[in-house]
């Protein structure tokens, strides 16, 4: 077993099997990572450290690891393939272990979620038209596992050679995966992630929290419905795609547009690079440099007189 795979089951074990607090062990990964100490090391330092860190006498009886540790596919909160954006949510809500099926690696990508949003005909056809073009992109599209937006994704998906992401709103272990989720899967075109446990079956009293968590994850957003954007989405990184525009904007900052085209022009003038000119752009030629005082005298007097403020303005006199 390598370095990174222990630690990620020792940090496993430290969060659901130890007994301590989900806040505590919390408190505790982030102050260690701040200090640049692996869990690993921070345990092997007790007892003797136990003063600094604050330990309970009950703590540090319990922080001693089992010799087999449980085998998981997690990314930790401190690794390079974490969402950064997820670094900025409040610790109550940042997962400190991100659970997933398929291939990690797609994390390196930056991005796009397309919320749970009311979907009617006219809004779901802009949507399909929208991820045709987004799929095989530089941003991942990622969407939520059971939303209509998440089935729109797989099937565009199908007729592409892109890569997608789902959110799981239970544990992985517990999913029962359709053919085509499936298929994408051992293709490496699929990532399912989690932050609950791989065990954890569904429950909708978590749903607001798991929103918050996959709002948090997003480098940018992709909002689709007729109905306005729900007020947690930051307004600067969301682009609202209704086939039936404002007369104003809802929020302040807030994209709006009816156009699938334009969502291609707004992510590449928000993360990527800025779009190339039109090919009929007429091309602008460099300025001229100014004419000496002078010239610019005897230009003038060949349309008559000027008057001897001019002229003395022009001369510096």
């Amino acid at each position: 077993m390598n370095a990174a795979n222990r630690e990620t089951q020792l940090w496993y074990w430290l969060l659901y099997k130890e007994g301590l607090a989900t806040s505590r062990a919390k408190s505790l990964l982030e102050t260690w990572r701040t200090q640049g100490i692996t869990l690993e090391a921070a345990l092997a330092a007790l007892p003797e450290s136990a003063l600094a860190a604050g330990f309970s006498d009950a703590e540090i009886a319990a922080l001693r690891p089992p010799e087999s540790l449980e085998s998981v596919a997690a990314i930790r909160w401190n690794e390079p393939l974490y969402p950064s954006r997820l670094l900025q949510l409040e610790a109550k809500l940042r997962p400190a272990l991100l659970f997933y099926r398929g291939d990690p690696r797609l994390l390196a990508r930056p991005l796009l979620v397309v919320p749970p949003a009311p979907l009617d005909e006219a809004a779901a056809a802009l949507l399909q038209e929208a991820l045709s073009q987004l799929l095989g992109e530089g941003m991942l599209p990622a969407a939520t596992r059971g939303a209509a937006q998440a089935t729109l994704l797989l099937s565009e998906l199908a007729d592409s050679e892109g890569e997608a992401l789902l959110f799981a709103r239970q544990g992985l272990e517990t999913l029962e995966l359709s053919p085509q989720e499936q298929h994408f899967l051992a293709e490496g075109r699929l990532l399912l992630v989690s932050p609950l446990t791989p065990g954890a079956t569904a429950n909708a009293k978590w749903d607001a929290s798991l929103l918050q968590v996959e709002l948090g994850a997003a480098e940018l957003l992709l909002w689709v419905s007729t109905a306005p954007p729900i007020a947690s989405l930051p307004a600067a990184r969301t682009l609202w795609l209704t086939p039936t525009p404002p007369p104003a904007t809802p929020l302040l900052g807030l994209h709006v547009t009816d156009e699938p085209g334009e969502v291609l022009l707004w992510l590449s003038q928000s993360g990527g690079e800025p779009p190339a000119p039109p090919a009929e752009a007429p091309l602008t030629a460099p300025p001229l440099p100014p004419l000496p005082p002078a010239e610019a005298l005897r230009i003038l007097e060949r349309g008559g007189a000027i008057p001897e403020v001019l002229r003395r303005r022009l001369l510096g006199k």
